[in-house]
């Protein structure tokens, strides 16, 4: 089965409408009009850049010259949305395409094809234009919206969502690590490459379209109080990312030390099988990675209390616990339907650490 959005995103955690509270729905643009002759400069220095998980260049060299064309007979193009940065350097959340046709136009990386109007230059590169044509490009005008750094956090996730209408559309997190930039995000995407996380996910190279960093934010989200947990999950997760980037780099790594030795411990007891459902020898009973149930076992297990040494000697009794869980009704309801109800969270969660709390494990929750 190919993966989709319900495989790659949040969309089958949000039963609830998701709705910005009041006091979140401060959006702060400008509008400004760049010639293109500033739009290459900002491009050439840096300060205007393609976000790292943004869409491929996609378009073809007729496409382009088509753009090349229009701005050649001063027709307008559509506007462009950048997102202003912390460091005031910009992000292009619309319009990428066109940017990039421009930029490698004006860098003679393509000759014109399929022009309808100034079909006397087909095939001509930038340079090899007349003057007067290079001039006019360079100075035609592109109006662009900016979304200000002082726009709440949640309402810059709204936007990039909404203007994301690619071939193919970014998932929550794919936006999130556009519009939450900061040391947690940083940290999140360094961890999805340890090598105890590698083996419990069983790939070898973090998973495609930023799905385990989503399995890490929400670990941290949840570690950091489950109990407050809210519907919808991408507001959760984007409340919890925008407040831990703003912690410092002391709490940041007492975090990491917490995914390691957490991931370190359900190496120990579940192994390969981790993430998965199994039974009370730890065997397989179903082989699909299960994010739900993934989320219940690390939160659980960073909870612990009880030394290294007591939850490795508890082992046997902690596959037959939790093996009990795997066939009941009520548990597996919680990893595989409506998975983000508050209530099934809560329950799957909390069941994880009674079952540890059976096996002799005690934990701080």
């Amino acid at each position: 089965m190919a993966q989709n959005d319900i495989d790659l995103g949040e969309h089958d955690y949000d039963e609830e409408e998701k709705l910005i509270q009041t006091s979140d729905r401060k959006l702060v643009t400008q509008q400004y009009d760049l010639s293109i002759n500033t739009l290459l400069e900002q491009w050439n220095d840096g300060t205007l850049h393609i976000p790292e998980i943004q869409r491929q260049y996609v378009w073809d060299n007729g496409k382009a010259s088509r753009l090349i064309e229009s701005l050649m007979l001063n027709i307008p193009i559509p506007v462009v949305y950048f997102a202003e940065t912390e460091d005031v350097s910009y992000e292009v959340i619309d319009g990428h395409q066109r940017i990039n046709s421009i930029v490698r136009y004006i860098n003679n990386e393509f000759g014109l094809t399929g022009i309808k109007v100034m079909y006397d230059y087909g095939k001509l590169r930038f340079h090899q234009l007349p003057q007067f044509e290079q001039r006019k490009i360079k100075t035609r005008i592109i109006r662009a919206i900016i979304i200000s750094s002082e726009s709440d956090p949640e309402m810059k996730f709204e936007v990039f969502e909404r203007l994301n209408t690619g071939s193919i559309a970014l998932n929550a997190q794919e936006i999130r690590n556009s519009t939450h930039r900061g040391l947690m995000n940083a940290e999140i995407k360094e961890l999805t490459t340890l090598p105890t996380f590698r083996f419990l996910i069983g790939t070898e190279q973090p998973r495609r379209r930023m799905v385990d960093n989503e399995l890490i934010l929400r670990f941290f989200a949840l570690y950091n109080g489950f109990h407050s947990y809210k519907a919808p999950l991408s507001i959760f997760l984007n409340s919890y990312l925008d407040e831990s980037n703003k912690y410092s780099q002391d709490k940041i790594n007492e975090l990491r030390q917490k995914f390691i030795v957490t991931t370190g411990l359900l190496a120990e007891i579940f192994g390969a099988n981790a993430f998965r459902l199994t039974d009370k020898d730890g065997s397989l009973t179903d082989k699909s990675l299960n994010r739900a149930l993934a989320e219940a076992q690390l939160v659980s297990f960073s909870l612990i209390t009880s030394s290294q040494e007591a939850v490795i000697n508890a082992k046997e009794a902690i596959l037959a616990n939790t093996a009990r869980l795997h066939r009941d009704d009520k548990f597996l309801n919680s990893i595989q339907k409506a998975t983000g109800n508050k209530s099934n969270v809560s329950y799957r969660i909390q069941s994880y650490i009674d079952a540890l709390s059976e096996s002799g494990i005690d934990s701080k929750a």
